[in-house]
């Protein structure tokens, strides 16, 4: 009949024959050696020995030893990482793991690279045929006017000389407009701002004399925009006109019989008509608004602040850009035309001297 002894956290059987000739070996030991030794357990469960002294029992479990080598490959790399993992089985474990990390790249954009020229400046590094630029202020100094401009692209700003005959028809010019449209956003809480459109044809060969660069403006193309959009709205308004991709309406402030209605012209043919008078169907009141809102500048900006129809001065168009559908024609022969891809309402200033950026207005 086997009995069972608990040893540490092991469990051996022994026999009863095992365990009588286990206790005489340990007797005579005991005698021999004055203490109480239980050699004779050696070889049971894998124990060498351990000795009573009153203490809790201490076992020197025989080493079994193995080293395991693994290679681990996966997608990420860095350099190899060696763990060392030791089991309850006192089995020391070497790991060597290979991991590979994705490389990271830095990329960094530097707008204007190269020879600092006005087109640098003002394009950066955009392929942009024309760009328009927020003017920071606009003064007339005798017979020219120095502007400070901002462009959007590079956030850079400029500073321009140019003849005011370039920028001015009749007694209009862009300093007298900048100042306008200051007073005008100041009574009316508005934020409209003037662009400065500038073509990048021969901006190139503009010399600069200290901070302030001089092109020849009579190379230049350029238009002068007043809006309270972003730039790329304004960008993209002209774009389309430029294109033949929209045309332009001039919108009046006297209201059509129609819903969103009011009456304007048009240097365009509408259906073979004459775009002189015709009924503009805007697709909403806000557009409405927005385009009766220019309307009331602009003539704040010619000094005649009762007039309709600024846009037949010649001077300052209010300009609808959009695609329109034909709906027919008034009992007065009148095209009736509705706005379809609608791309805002603007102010264009119509310079007397220089080129045009868009001469289809």
């Amino acid at each position: 009949m086997a009995q069972t002894q608990n040893i540490g956290q092991d469990t051996v059987q022994v026999t009863r024959r095992d365990f009588l000739r286990t206790l005489l070996a340990a007797a005579v030991g005991g005698i021999i050696g004055g203490g109480i030794v239980y050699s004779g357990l050696s070889n049971i469960g894998g124990l060498k020995q351990y000795t009573d002294t009153q203490a809790p029992y201490t076992s020197t479990p025989e080493p079994k030893t193995k080293t395991v080598t693994i290679t681990e490959t996966s997608t990420y790399k860095q350099p190899p990482v060696t763990k060392t993992v030791t089991e309850t089985e006192t089995v020391t474990e070497t790991k060597t793991e290979t991991l590979t990390k994705p490389s990271q790249t830095t990329t960094t954009t530097t707008t204007v690279q190269g020879p600092i020229t006005l087109e640098k400046i003002v394009f950066g590094n955009s392929n942009l045929e024309f760009i328009p630029l927020k003017v920071l202020d606009a003064k007339v100094d005798g017979d020219v006017v120095k502007l400070e401009l901002e462009s959007p692209i590079t956030g850079m700003e400029s500073k321009l000389e140019i003849p005011v005959e370039y920028l001015s028809r009749g007694n209009i010019n862009i300093g007298k407009i900048f100042s306008k449209v200051g007073e005008y956003n100041s009574n009316n809480k508005s934020n409209y701002s003037v662009y400065f459109v500038l073509g990048r044809a021969n901006i190139d060969k503009a010399i600069k004399h200290g901070d302030t660069w001089k092109p020849d403006a009579s190379k230049m193309y350029y238009s002068i925009i007043i809006s309270n959009r972003d730039w790329k709205d304004v960008y993209n308004a002209l774009k389309s006109v430029k294109d033949n991709k929209a045309i332009v309406l001039m919108p009046t402030l006297d209201k059509a019989e129609y819903l969103y209605a009011v009456w304007g012209g048009s240097n365009y043919k509408i259906n073979n008509h004459d775009g002189k008078s015709i009924i503009i169907v805007y697709q909403n009141k806000q557009q409405v608004d927005e385009a009766t809102d220019k309307v009331k500048l602009a003539s704040y900006i010619l000094g005649k602040p009762d007039d309709k129809n600024p846009s037949g001065s010649g001077t300052l168009i209010v300009a609808t850009i959009t695609t329109v559908e034909y709906k027919g024609t008034y009992e007065n022969g009148a095209p009736i035309v509705a706005v379809d891809e609608y791309k805002g309402t603007y102010i264009v200033f119509i310079h007397q001297k220089g080129g045009h950026l868009i001469s289809n207005w």
